[in-house]
């Protein structure tokens, strides 16, 4: 029972791990990055989001990061931290929650979109426009 039990906690505890380059936190594309890294692009880090990693990768976003499928317009690459699939979104900014709360908190521009952020239908990206 014991070694059950063992085997039990392993697989939760492996379960819960991170990679780097995952997705993490509240913003649409935070994702585990070496922290120098994420200084070197003008991110922003926290620790606490990236689980089973070393205490130097965190949880990493910048604003106007976001999927290149998630940008109206032409996107800007090299410049956010989580390779080709975060990619700077001039003039936009995002992230994960609620839906109802996206046009409370983003105005009159903000847009609700599925698919770009864990977790179910309460957790939707809100894009809106930075003046």
């Amino acid at each position: 029972m014991l070694a059950l039990n063992a085997l039990a906690l392993s697989l939760i505890t492996t379960a819960s791990a991170l990679n780097w380059g995952d997705r993490c936190g509240w913003a649409s594309q935070a994702v585990c990055e070496n922290t120098g890294t994420c200084d070197n692009v003008g991110g922003t880090s926290w620790a606490g989001d990236c689980p089973g990693l070393p205490d130097n990768v965190r949880c990493c976003a910048k604003q106007g990061c976001m999927h290149p499928d998630a940008c109206p317009i032409g996107v800007r690459y090299g410049e956010c931290p989580g390779g080709s699939n975060n990619v700077m979104c001039p003039g936009y900014a995002s992230w994960c929650g609620n839906p109802g709360d996206c046009t409370e908190w983003g105005g009159n521009e903000a847009t609700v979109l599925s698919g770009f952020c864990p977790g179910g239908e309460d957790n939707k990206l809100c894009r809106y426009k930075v003046v």
